[in-house]
């Protein structure tokens, strides 16, 4: 008989075990993200700005479909004040209209050495989710910032002068700004 009450007690056990877990909620699955870069993660320089005109500008050639913008990732190599912004695309494949414009002003806790893995992090969840080409603009707006790039000529790093008085269009650099843009698919 006593056998009898311990299959029964470990009956009424597992079915309360069951009940409780149908309650909790499920676990969720794994996460999947989208790194986009175009350097190598080997600093070799900073990159600065002559003037507050002047925007260093990178390409990126999102994969198929929509996707959400989750963060955006840079080493800053010296304070000051920046604007970053995220455009769009024109049909000719130039920086169109801003999507996002962010200022972040760069203090001492924030600036890396290029190599200690230190990086400026910010979220971009409530931007809409981005489709194709969509280029990610960086400028002065105080002091004398810089950011660190990695000396790959990846053909999808630019320097432009916002200055309407100066014609200049989008300049090839040989350096690629270390900037991530990270994304959900």
């Amino acid at each position: 008989m006593s056998c009898f009450r311990h299959l029964r007690r470990a009956a009424l056990l597992l079915a309360a075990s069951a009940v409780g877990c149908a309650t909790t909620p499920p676990v969720p699955g794994p996460r999947r993200e989208l790194v986009m870069a175009y350097d190598d993660a080997r600093a070799s320089g900073p990159l600065s700005f002559p003037k507050d005109t002047y925007e260093s500008v990178l390409r990126f050639q999102l994969p198929d479909g929509e996707h959400q913008p989750l963060r955006l990732r840079f080493q800053a190599e010296a304070p000051g004040k920046l604007e970053i912004t995220i455009y769009d695309s024109t049909p000719l494949e130039t920086p169109g209209t801003a999507i996002r414009s962010l200022t972040r002003e760069l203090a001492p806790e924030d600036l890396s050495d290029g190599r200690d893995g230190r990086w400026v992090v910010e979220d971009l969840e409530d931007v809409k989710p981005l489709k194709g080409i969509v280029w990610i603009g960086v400028h002065r707006l105080g002091g004398q910032p810089s950011i660190w790039a990695s000396s790959v000529v990846s053909g999808q790093a630019f320097v432009r002068d916002n200055d309407p008085s100066n014609p200049m269009g989008l300049l090839p650099t040989k350096r690629t700004p270390m900037i991530r843009l990270e994304l959900a698919p």
